[in-house]
């Protein structure tokens, strides 16, 4: 551990080794976890300027403990996982309908979701080096990869994308130096993967998110790189933003990235208590939230996505809930879509 003593009191965890990149990072700030909400009262909190909250901070039906992944299903119904490998099912309007843990945890718990066009949901089940297809009630209905490196294989999946369209989906994954993006058929046969670790173009430390646009682009968030990185479908890398910081248009711990119909893309940054907002292009049009407990405020924002509805949902972990963004809130401005796209750098 290392101590700097810059500006900001911040204290560096870096995990490497057999990790490959894991890389840790908190704020030294009065503020903690532990003082989130946590209150009893209502699970569903009412709307404020659009916001509405979800959760608090227990072990009950609606509670959570730190969620990280989130997944949307075309009705508005949502899937969380949180930091006790408990998996909560909710209704568009946030109320709990299921809860259930997963069967294997000891060695770690589940990051990354996403949505299966037949209604099931793709789990990361990280620390056991594989891809979980499960039902929305927990059933397992194929297991994709195992520990390893080999195409195919994973050592942290952290998260992953399904294009129904396509018939695809992509996972991302660290550890043993084997930082990458792997892409499969919907059945989980692998078809090819891009990456190594490294800080270069095209190189990854920790991936961390992944989305994908309307056109079938690939963005994924590149958390130790604090950037992030545009490809094609087949792993050519068109562009390349964002660089490490707190000002407008940088990142710090970029966790998750979703792409919004129209494009524009959000990013969660995990160490900035912060949702950042760009265009297609990766120009930066504003950020959402600060640091806090309120409605609207953010600690340590592990993950997020776009439902059908274009609402944003993202997982406040430090807060132990999911604040839930209306899509009129999260529209940017009209001049900022309008503008011409950039050429690929």
């Amino acid at each position: 551990m290392k101590l700097l003593p810059a500006g900001r009191s911040l204290l560096v965890l870096a995990l490497l080794g057999v990790g490959g990149a894991a890389c840790l990072w908190w704020p030294n700030r009065s503020y903690t976890p532990q003082d989130a909400v946590s209150e009893k009262g209502n699970t569903v909190a009412e709307p404020t300027s659009g916001w509405k909250v979800i959760g608090r901070h227990g072990l009950e039906l609606g509670d959570f403990n730190q969620p990280r992944g989130i997944a949307t299903f075309p009705d508005g119904s949502f899937l969380v996982a949180d930091r006790s490998a408990r998996m909560q099912y909710f209704s568009a309007e946030g109320q709990p309908l299921k809860l259930w843990t997963m069967k294997e945890h000891a060695l770690g718990n589940p990051k990354g979701l996403c949505a299966l066009p037949n209604g099931h949901v793709l789990v990361c089940d990280t620390h056991y080096g594989r891809v979980l297809e499960m039902t929305v009630g927990g059933d397992v209905v194929a297991e994709w990869g195992g520990p390893g490196t080999e195409p195919g294989r994973f050592i942290h999946p952290l998260a992953c994308i399904a294009d129904a369209q396509a018939g695809v989906a992509y996972v991302v994954e660290y550890g043993n130096w084997n930082d990458r993006v792997q892409k499969f058929k919907l059945d989980g046969t692998f078809l090819k993967a891009w990456g190594t670790f490294g800080v270069e173009p095209g190189q990854l430390r920790r991936p961390s998110g992944v989305a994908l646009d309307p056109q079938g682009h690939v963005f994924v968030a590149d958390a130790c790189n604090h950037r992030i990185q545009k490809f094609d479908a087949e792993g050519k890398l068109l562009h390349v933003f964002g660089s490490q910081g707190s000002e407008a248009g940088q990142l710090l711990y970029p966790y998750d990235i979703a792409s919004a119909p129209d494009g524009t893309l959000y990013v969660a940054e995990y160490n900035n208590q912060r949702v950042s907002c760009f265009d297609a292009n990766g120009k930066f049009l504003r950020t959402l939230g600060t640091p806090g407990k309120g409605t609207g405020e953010f600690w340590w924002p592990w993950s997020l996505t776009v439902d059908a509805q274009g609402r944003l949902l993202v997982s406040d972990t430090g807060n132990h809930r999911v604040q839930i963004i209306a899509a009129a809130e999260i529209t940017p401005q009209k001049v900022a879509l309008e503008r011409k796209p950039e050429a690929a750098q």
